[in-house]
């Protein structure tokens, strides 16, 4: 599921801009919405793993340790509010999001700290990272789509060239989820199936 996480941030960074021309036109596309748009994307990213990891961290701490931790969080939100401030002077609103992703990795990192000394062992965090094929994948999916991007999208700037970049769009898709279907772990294909009406549901069993 790490490695979905990435290729749904790899696309939103690629087709951000299009999606905003779609819903707000040209003004909207061209703001400064876009980057704050592309920013979210692995902010969210980030959050989905923050609450995994932590919600697994509190199942396995005692009730003494979570009293602790509740003030490491009030530490950490300190440092949240103390990042949002310099970043925001720094980089304008999109600073705000780089203290939220901050934010979040720090709070992974604490608590794969935690984690993998509960159990000794650092095959959880071997597991989070994805394997060569993946990373190949992601490498040149992530390329195509910039490239699309760039040169259909900001050089062309048509009609035609973007219904390209979303045909592009829809076949490098559709390879990553034919791979990700069978490389992945049972969970990502109970989603999958949860998602979809009965009838194709029953298909695929």
């Amino acid at each position: 599921m790490t490695f979905f996480g990435i290729i749904i941030t790899v696309y939103g960074l690629s087709y951000s801009r299009l999606a905003l021309l779609l819903y707000g036109g040209r003004k909207l596309a061209d703001s400064e919405a876009t980057f704050l748009l592309q920013m979210y994307c692995p902010y969210i990213y980030v959050c989905g793993i923050n609450g995994v990891t932590e919600a697994f961290f509190f199942a396995i701490m005692s009730q003494v340790e979570v009293e602790r931790h509740n003030l490491r969080l009030l530490g950490f939100s300190l440092l949240f509010l103390a990042l949002s401030l310099c970043l925001s002077y720094m980089f304008g609103t999109v600073g705000f999001i780089f203290a939220n992703i901050a934010n979040m990795i720090i709070r992974i990192s604490f608590s794969i700290k935690y984690i993998t000394e509960f159990y000794d062992t650092i095959d959880m965090v071997y597991r989070m990272i994805p394997n060569i094929p993946e990373i190949m994948l992601i490498t040149v999916c992530g390329s195509t789509a910039l490239l699309s991007k760039f040169v259909l999208e900001v050089i062309a700037d048509s009609v035609l060239g973007y219904i390209c970049h979303i045909i592009i769009g829809c076949l490098s898709i559709t390879l990553v989820l034919q791979y990700t279907w069978m490389a992945e772990d049972t969970s990502f294909k109970l989603f999958i199936k949860s998602i979809l009406p009965n009838r194709i549901r029953d298909k695929l069993e």
